[in-house]
């Protein structure tokens, strides 16, 4: 109630401000378009975008400049005008209308690329005589309102996919139906709301691993699903909701109030914080001064998941307080320091990790506790136009000197990344490739709190209803990910994706580190600890995604996947199916 009342307080007493506004949530095209611009230098920005919540208004902003340069090509015009038309509220207004073409909901329209360079882009380029009087007034907006105190945009969300896996009779489906809103209260307040209700089954590796514990990847509660109607189709019902609220208090500082997750870094993976794991209750600050932008996010999190929470009581509570600084001194490189603690306590927030600028090791010691503090780096450089080089380092516990002698000790608790994006591969416009390499070493993000009620488990480990909270593998592994990505025309999307992954699993009964949701008492042994140690596991998988894009943000997808398992056994995992799907992101799991 204290937080809801300070939040009360600034939207009242404080002047309208032109601030942030919601983030565009990952997966979708605009973060690769923005990678694209940037790495190929195209304008200049004073944008963080390791910090991959991108600001709407902030992107928009920049693409305007990108815009009126000459030496893009009629793609990239489209990809831009594309992102422009879903973000209408951003642009500027004109008084003459520029097109008002009756609209074909079964035709897809390119936009006008033959233009000036220095063409103003208003929102009236993008009205359309609506569907029905109300539907569809402009092309990426089903339903919109906007009047000067209060504006509105309301989109179906939906996601249809059948899957074949080898081996495998189960029918592997999604079946996603949803909505999303994007509201503005007197240019000071802005809303987000994403609900999702899903019945959906999973391939058998995904299947595996919600089996072991106990939770579907990037979801909460579900129960079984079964359908009375199709035989064989059965899998899980959940249900999910992306929601927040935030404002700026000053011009430098944005607050945001919500339940959702983040994403730190520039990666396929982030070794930092993830979007892997389940929605969770947060209060962010990001303050922008000069060249900096630091974030602060303070969450409440479930160290475990309602299915080991028997007898339908309230889940327990674990909190994190997370700090990341990041400076950009230019364009082309961006370093930026992270810090985060996980801790529990009974039922209550430890108030001192509110301090904003502190280093939580010093509260630690203030507080004489347990908790569970990481440090991290990360790092981007874009050398050369169409190349840029990035990479993480985390650091949970070492000690150099046996850092030195190489003895393997268990506390040497660290991991690190390290990748290349290559845009325009060999002058091919839209080719683009980038290759990452990943690796944790064992017991990296555990830690020995544990529950009463569930003493196998820790509580202060980096996870969030037993998802991890960085790398969906949590540790004890090394990988290796090309990702290619082309478009030979406006409308077709391809994306080819190799990986090589080698990882330790756990027999029974045993903690060789991978698992993080384990005490770190529990560890098989003190020294000579190797990435890979236990039941040594080696996956080699390759997908291809081809996506047509029939009417703005209206895709019909076709997947593939080759998929080979090595442990004690070999198992072959592939699938070929399709699906359609609206206003949502195509997320494939592949660890």
């Amino acid at each position: 109630m204290k937080w809801v009342g300070v939040i009360v307080f600034f939207i009242l007493v404080y002047r309208p401000l032109t601030g942030q506004s919601p983030y565009m949530l990952r997966g979708d095209q605009t973060y690769h378009t923005y990678d694209r611009m940037e790495i190929m230098q195209k304008g200049d920005t004073s944008m963080v975008n390791s910090i991959n919540n991108y600001d709407r208004k902030q992107t928009i902003d920049y693409f305007k400049k990108v815009w009126k340069n000459d030496d893009l090509t009629p793609a990239d015009r489209f990809d831009l005008l594309h992102i422009f038309s879903d973000n209408l509220e951003f642009l500027d207004e004109k008084k003459e209308v520029v097109n008002t073409d009756t609209l074909d909901l079964f035709k897809t329209r390119d936009f006008n690329i033959g233009v000036q360079n220095d063409m103003d882009i208003t929102k009236e380029r993008f009205q359309r005589i609506p569907f029905l009087k109300y539907f569809y007034k402009s092309q990426a907006n089903f339903l919109q309102l906007e009047t000067p105190a209060f504006s509105v945009f309301i989109n179906p969300v939906a996601h249809m996919s059948y899957l074949k896996e080898s081996g495998n009779e189960n029918v592997i489906f999604q079946n996603t139906r949803g909505i999303e809103i994007r509201a503005y209260i007197d240019q000071k307040v802005y809303i987000y709301t994403q609900l999702l209700e899903n019945q959906r089954s999973y391939l058998s590796f995904i299947d595996d691993r919600i089996q072991k514990f106990g939770t579907i990847p990037g979801q909460g509660s579900w129960k079984n699903y079964e359908s009375s109607v199709i035989g064989k189709l059965k899998g899980y019902d959940f249900f999910n909701a992306r929601a927040y609220v935030g404002f700026n208090p000053v011009k430098s500082i944005n607050m945001e109030f919500g339940h959702g997750n983040h994403f730190i870094g520039n990666g396929i993976r982030s070794l930092l914080l993830s979007d892997y794991s389940h929605n969770y209750f947060y209060l962010k600050f990001n303050t922008r001064i000069w060249k900096f932008q630091y974030q602060n996010i303070f969450a409440e999190m479930a160290p475990t998941s309602t299915l080991f929470n028997q007898d339908d009581k309230l889940l327990p509570k674990k909190y994190t307080a997370t700090h990341y600084l990041a400076f950009k001194p230019n364009t082309k490189f961006e370093v930026g320091l992270f810090e985060t603690v996980i801790f529990t306590r009974e039922n209550h927030f430890e108030f001192q990790y509110l301090n904003p600028v502190i280093l939580y090791r010093a509260v630690e010691h203030f507080l004489d506790s347990p908790d569970n503090v990481m440090l991290g780096l990360n790092v981007k450089w874009n050398t050369v136009k169409g190349i840029s080089l990035y990479g993480q380092l985390i650091l949970d516990e070492f000690k150099l000197s046996e850092v030195r002698k190489r003895s393997g000790w268990w506390a040497n608790k660290f991991g690190g990344q390290f990748g290349i994006k290559y845009i325009n591969v060999l002058g091919v416009d839209h080719l683009d490739l980038q290759v990452e390499y990943n690796v944790v070493r064992p017991y990296t993000y555990a830690h020995r709190d544990t529950l009463r009620s569930l003493p196998q488990y820790s509580v202060a480990n980096y996870s969030h209803v037993n998802q991890p909270l960085a790398h969906p593998l949590g540790a004890n592994f090394n990988e290796f990910v090309i990702l290619g990505r082309y478009k030979p025309n406006s409308r077709i999307y391809v994306f080819v994706k190799a990986l090589f992954t080698t990882y330790g699993e756990d027999r029974t009964g045993e903690n060789w580190g991978g698992n993080i949701l384990l005490p770190l008492e529990s560890r098989q042994q003190d020294y000579g600890n190797v990435i890979g140690q236990g039941l040594k596991t080696n996956v080699k998988a390759i997908n291809l995604d081809l996506s047509y894009e029939i009417y703005h943000n209206y895709f019909i997808d076709f997947q593939a996947m080759w998929r080979q398992t090595t442990s004690d056994v070999i198992k072959n995992q592939h699938y070929l199916g399709g699906g359609f799907r609206i206003n949502i992101a195509n997320i494939t799991y592949d660890y």
